[in-house]
């Protein structure tokens, strides 16, 4: 029986889980990325703790696959935009680890595998699909033709960074007015510093859900969204992420407001809207299934990628 690795990187928490071939899922941590990331050597630091994780497992693992919150290049091999850990930059961040580990490595951008997770719920894969997912960030996944859109060059999916009129906000991407710096969850824990200080994160949209500027938080995120649906035209959209599955976060006001700038007669009449399943397991989830996709497709006689419908 083979094993497959699957590691979320984010900004705040590094997951690991392992998942065998019959897609049972064990083994689930979670570390401080700043652990391993604040390193002279980052590179060096999650190469030290895939390793200790995989010594603390009697299991033999078949492949690793990263999920990372940047650019990727288009081959998926380097890292080419990495904002909270800059040292990885155009580094070949794949293959120096899979030679140091002495295991086939892979990576992809962390919203794939959510978007992965979430479409191998489905009973059939669509042919086209978008995700959205707010959190941090404006995480953004392209599912075209059966398969992921990473661009010409691996840079597809950047909603988030969609200049917007009059806005003179510097994202981190080091670009200004982006969509992202207005509508993200970055700017709602901001918003909610200067505004409402007294309110907790969690409460935001339970006690202010109502406010003008909210309000319009949500309106520009549909409009976001719906830009994106008007122009690929998908069967699926996917929306999730942290900011979403807040207390009180007005989804169907969302929903409402994304199909009321719709094309007609289509996406208006063709477009599904699903609820993320998102958990704080669903990166790594996602990432092993991407692995098990991903290793399978590179052998000469790959086997059949079924989908299974599991919690």
């Amino acid at each position: 029986m083979e094993h497959f690795l699957g590691v979320d990187i984010g900004g705040t928490n590094t997951r690991l889980m392992l998942m065998n071939d019959q897609q049972v899922f064990q083994g689930y941590q979670k570390v401080p990325t700043r652990s391993w990331a604040e390193l002279a050597d980052p590179l060096g630091g999650l190469e030290q703790l895939l390793a200790a994780y995989l010594q603390g497992t009697s299991i033999q693992v078949s492949g690793v696959m990263l999920g990372l919150p940047g650019i990727l290049s288009r081959d998926r091999n380097t890292v080419l935009s990495l904002p909270f850990i800059p040292a990885l930059d155009n580094q070949p961040v794949a293959k120096q680890l899979s030679a140091r580990l002495g295991l086939p490595v892979s990576m992809d951008k962390d919203v794939n595998h959510l978007m992965w997770w979430d479409l191998t719920r489905l009973d059939v894969l669509p042919d086209v699909a978008v995700g959205v997912y707010l959190g941090t960030g404006f995480g953004n996944s392209l599912w075209l033709n059966n398969d992921f859109y990473h661009g010409a060059h691996g840079g597809a999916g950047e909603i988030g960074h969609i200049p917007l009129k009059d806005n003179k906000l510097l994202c981190p991407c080091g670009k200004t007015g982006c969509v992202e710096t207005l509508t993200s969850g970055n700017w709602l824990s901001g918003w909610a510093r200067q505004n409402v200080p007294q309110t907790a994160m969690s409460d935001l949209f339970v006690k202010h859900g109502e406010h003008p500027d909210l309000l319009e938080f949500i309106e520009r995120l549909a409009r976001t969204v719906a830009s994106e649906m008007n122009i690929l035209d998908p069967q699926y959209l996917v929306l999730g992420g942290g900011v979403l599955s807040m207390t009180a976060f007005p989804i169907e006001k969302l929903q409402q407001q994304i199909r009321s700038h719709l094309r007609s007669p289509h996406p208006a009449n063709g477009l599904t809207i699903a609820i993320s399943g998102v958990s704080d397991e669903t990166g790594c989830r996602g990432a092993c299934l991407a692995a098990q996709r991903r290793f399978e497709q590179q052998r000469p006689s790959p086997r059949h990628f079924s989908l299974r419908r599991e919690a």
